[in-house]
């Protein structure tokens, strides 16, 4: 945040590309033919960096300097960085695994539980930094880039669970 206040990060014109895409018409749902067993994940993990990026935007915008002095805006952006991280890596993890079946389902759970934290912690940015008509379209753009079907993780945790206690250790 303090290289993109100073000039060093392109913050700003990553914003704007992305209020410009955001406020085009919607693009098709998941293609459920795609080959790649992680496409729906995929699409998740850019959406959730987009919802950070308007987020950590909105936050700048309103802040500025002060930014860093809001902990507990920088403690959700933080948060929301550090699961789209952990969704990256596990996504790019088990593509390298070839889709290994049990890494393609813990990425499917993983990825799952990274947007209970993500999608709020994003709420809570923008209810503190924005109010009225401005919120109100933020909190559009947002249900656009959070809606997606969800993944069956019960059935997931299962299937995780018995190949866990089938092996007798974590499987990956």
């Amino acid at each position: 945040m303090k290289r993109a206040m100073t000039g060093q990060l392109p913050l700003l014109a990553a914003i704007k590309q992305l209020m410009d895409e955001v406020m085009s018409p919607p693009s098709p749902g998941f293609d459920d033919a795609e080959p790649d067993a992680l496409a729906r994940e995929a699409q998740i993990l850019a959406n959730a960096k987009k919802l950070a990026l308007l987020a950590a935007g909105a936050a700048s915008q309103k802040y500025m300097a002060n930014l860093a002095d809001q902990q507990e805006i920088m403690a959700d952006l933080a948060d929301m960085l550090i699961e789209i991280y952990a969704v990256e890596s596990a996504l790019l993890r088990t593509r390298k695994m070839g889709n290994n079946a049990i890494a393609v389902a813990a990425t499917q759970y993983y990825t799952a539980h990274a947007m209970t934290i993500i999608e709020p912690a994003a709420r809570r940015v923008l209810a503190a930094v924005a109010e009225g008509d401005m919120l109100r379209t933020q909190l559009a753009i947002l249900r656009r880039l959070v809606k997606h079907e969800p993944a069956d993780t019960i059935q997931i945790g299962r299937d995780l669970s018995r190949r866990a206690v089938e092996a007798g250790r974590y499987p990956l």
